[in-house]
């Protein structure tokens, strides 16, 4: 497992509770249904460059800053318009600076594989003879690690190794409704998740970094 290596260290995620509001985190599953379902997706005069994601009810690809269905400057304007409660929230007391924006919202049976992000799927035979791609080394360069936040008792995140990707005995329970953790990880959900989240890339706020010990 690549994890979060910490100066005690290396561990599968952080856990980020002690420092958010769980009844808050709660309350802005209601915020993001009414402000993404009831205002975004049901406004009376779009612009045209969002009319197709409005019919498709298309909230995910707008509303993250990974893609390319619309520029950049608009899905942080969309977010600012639209979200700027939980962005206020996690800048005052999670996150030093927020470089990128990435929501979910699971429905009964659509959650996602177990994955990696931005790291091939090596298995089996492939994996006993090359390992992780990339290798440690190599993953320690930049930054894959990723702040997540869910808002309801119903979303669930495993993490896990390698061994984890096929065998769910394996695969760790994030029972927290913050954490952070390595994108290069496994991870994922099963078929009765459900609910929104977020996955955030940037910085913690120096007071966790320094009472972790993340280096």
């Amino acid at each position: 497992m690549f994890g979060i290596i910490t100066q005690k260290g290396k561990v599968p995620f952080i856990d980020l509770d002690e420092f958010i509001d769980i009844e808050k985190m709660k309350y802005f599953n209601r915020y993001l249904e009414e402000q993404l379902y009831n205002k975004f997706l049901n406004q009376s005069n779009p612009p045209d460059y969002l009319k197709p994601f409005i019919e498709n009810r298309d909230i995910h690809s707008v509303f993250s800053t990974y893609y390319d269905d619309i520029t950049l400057e608009q899905s942080w304007n969309l977010i600012d318009t639209y979200i700027p409660e939980i962005i206020d929230y996690l800048n005052e007391t999670i996150m030093e600076d927020i470089g990128g924006f990435f929501i979910l919202n699971e429905v009964d049976g659509s959650a996602p594989n177990f994955h990696r992000d931005w790291g091939e799927d090596t298995t089996g035979e492939k994996h006993q003879k090359y390992g992780l791609v990339p290798t440690e080394k190599e993953a320690r360069k930049v930054s894959e690690n990723w702040i997540w936040f869910r808002f309801s008792d119903t979303k669930k995140l495993y993490i896990s190794d390698i061994d984890g990707k096929d065998d769910i005995s394996k695969r760790i329970l994030v029972e927290s409704y913050g954490v952070y953790f390595n994108g290069l990880d496994y991870h994922g959900s099963y078929e009765e998740s459900s609910g929104f989240s977020i996955r955030l890339h940037g910085t913690l706020k120096k007071n966790i970094i320094e009472k972790f010990g993340i280096i």
